[in-house]
């Protein structure tokens, strides 16, 4: 029997003056405005930035962080790092265990231990530092022309006169309601009579907005050091949360004047440093390049079981050397040496399904491996994160990508915004490479990249899903490079989500080449019929075209994207 599958795309559309590529249309209008009104790229990406905090407030925001990368025309690649960190009284030890492993996703090898009552994905003792104020304040000091009370214009007006809900966003609502109801705050905005919010409805946070009008009118300050800090400490403290005003007032943004840089067949792809899905996707792509993937049918078993075992590699890696860097001093840059990839590579066996360690970056930088190395560490699922994408008519790009990590469920009274759960980065028992470290930095996901040549902006791109994020970039940059793709066939084209053990194949690829891949002893996974439950990464990105011309790429996913030109 066959059954036929719904297939959905987007326009692609064109420009030469400005492009904003990002997951609501009310935030891509409020950055494509600021390109009309002549502001740049990062005036627009922050604008957009802070609107889509207020019109996906359980995804990002405030009370949440992200990452950035920067490529100011015929400009080094720069990068701010102001994801979430880990509050001061956090301790290695501090949770109680459930059970060993949770045996989710796909990396049964790297599985996190289960957290008494889940402590660590909702509720008070699940929240870390929020880093996007800073972030944004920090990239707007920097590369910006405008205030940061003109950015916040749009995402102030969104929370004080509210926007009409979609499908979407009341799935999300409705699928933890039982967390997001266990808070009486919580519960008032996003359960207004008791019941969810109904589809057209208007969604308003005025605390919200009072918030961000505090922010606009003092600054990173008025967040980290004035009344919201001391609110949002208070009641933490007062409901067994971690976070202090010390942890507030300690915050600052990562600024990498370069960003994490490797060469793939020619091509430069920046993304940010440390420990993110950056790496670990340059990692990929530095394996493969070993191979002639053009030479490969794009859908071709032989491409797709490279694809699967080069990520496979990567990922093994990822989780046995990538954590708060805190506890093991790793240079995660070592992992982009080119000996290192070739002896990666070297592993791949073509026709079969590979058992892989984790390599050894230390005989590559011809040093030794310290003897007191942590242990390997899984990661949680991200359950929220939101991309953005951005150039202006100069070619200055950005690339963004925000989370709450999910959501913690909690909003601070006075203060009204959603509260991440980045607690769930790090892994709950000590000794492990990506352990609780205090104010350490863990895992994540996000990796905004952007690709360029001989100086020259030719790709923006990124995506939200969690741990599907990385593996899904690293495809889509081999789509646009290798393939020759357009940034919307890249993005919509058939696509694979693997980590260290078995893969998902999206059932668009030949029933033959799923049988080949069984063949090498790949035990395929299919994702599930329901489009809503969509298991594969939502991505979205600008192309730039030798003649200036900027084209749309965007994922029409159950979170989709939207994209706007001047």
């Amino acid at each position: 029997m066959q059954l036929s599958r719904r297939t959905v795309s987007h326009d692609v559309i064109e420009s030469s003056k400005g492009m904003v590529t990002t997951q609501h249309p009310l935030a891509v209008k409020a950055g494509v405005e600021v390109l009309q009104r002549g502001g740049n790229a990062v005036d627009a990406a922050v604008t957009t930035a802070f609107a889509i905090g207020v019109l996906q407030p359980l995804w990002n925001g405030i009370g949440g962080g992200g990452l950035m990368v920067v490529q100011l025309a015929h400009e080094t690649p720069q990068a701010i790092d102001y994801g979430m960190q880990l509050p001061g009284l956090a301790t290695p030890d501090m949770s109680e265990l459930e059970t060993d492993a949770d045996g989710q996703g796909f990396s049964r090898s790297f599985s996190v231990p289960v957290v008494k009552n889940s402590e660590n994905e909702q509720g008070y003792r699940s929240v870390s530092i929020p880093g996007t104020v800073a972030g944004l304040s920090k990239a707007l000091e920097l590369w910006g022309t405008m205030t940061l009370s003109q950015a916040m214009e749009p995402a102030i007006r969104f929370a004080e006169e509210g926007f009409s809900v979609e499908g979407n966003f009341i799935l999300a609502t409705v699928d933890r309601s039982e967390v997001l109801r266990s808070f009486p705050e919580t519960s008032e905005i996003y359960f207004p009579g008791g019941g969810p919010l109904k589809i057209g409805q208007r969604l308003v946070q005025r605390q919200h907005a009072e918030t961000l009008k505090k922010i606009a009118a003092g600054g990173a300050e008025a967040f980290y050091r004035g009344d919201i800090a001391a609110l949002m400490s208070q009641d933490m403290e007062a409901n067994g949360g971690l976070l202090r005003m010390s942890d507030f007032e300690q915050y600052e943004p990562i600024v990498h004047s370069n960003a994490e840089t490797a060469h793939y067949r020619g091509h430069q792809v920046s993304t940010v440093p440390g420990p993110c899905g950056g790496p670990t996707v340059l990692e990929i792509l530095k394996i493969i390049e070993n191979f002639d993937l053009p030479s490969m049918n794009r859908e071709s078993a032989d491409r797709l079981h490279l694809q699967v075992e080069a990520t496979r590699l990567a990922a093994i890696d990822r989780f046995s050397y990538m954590g708060a860097s805190e506890i093991s001093g790793f240079p995660i840059s070592s992992l982009l040496d080119l000996g290192f990839a070739r002896t990666r590579a070297s592993h791949i066996e073509m026709a079969s399904r590979g058992d892989h360690d984790a390599g050894d970056p230390w005989e590559s930088a011809g040093t030794d491996r310290p003897a007191n190395f942590p242990e390997p560490a899984g990661q949680m699922r991200d359950r929220g994160t939101i991309h953005i994408s951005v150039v202006d008519s100069q070619q200055n790009a950005v690339a963004i990508t925000q989370t709450n990590m999910g959501y913690s469920g909690v909003v601070n009274p006075g203060v009204g915004v959603m509260l991440n759960n980045a607690m769930g980065w790090a892994c709950p028992v000590p000794g492990t490479v990506n352990s609780i470290v205090p104010l350490g930095r863990a895992l994540n996901n996000m990796c905004p990249t952007i690709v360029s040549r001989n100086g020259r902006v030719e790709h923006v791109v990124g995506g939200s899903g969690g741990r599907r994020i990385w593996p899904a970039i690293a495809q889509i940059v081999s789509n646009l490079i290798d393939y020759g793709m357009s940034m919307q066939e890249a993005i919509e084209a058939p696509r694979m989500h693997v980590e260290s053990d078995d893969p998902m194949i999206d059932q668009r690829f030949s029933p033959e080449v799923i049988d080949d891949l069984k063949v090498r002893g790949h035990r395929v996974m299919s994702p599930p019929e329901n489009y809503l439950l969509w298991p594969f990464t939502e991505a979205n990105g600008i192309e730039v075209g030798g003649d200036g011309t900027m084209r749309s790429g965007v994922a029409p996913g159950n979170k989709p994207a939207f994209a706007g030109g001047v």
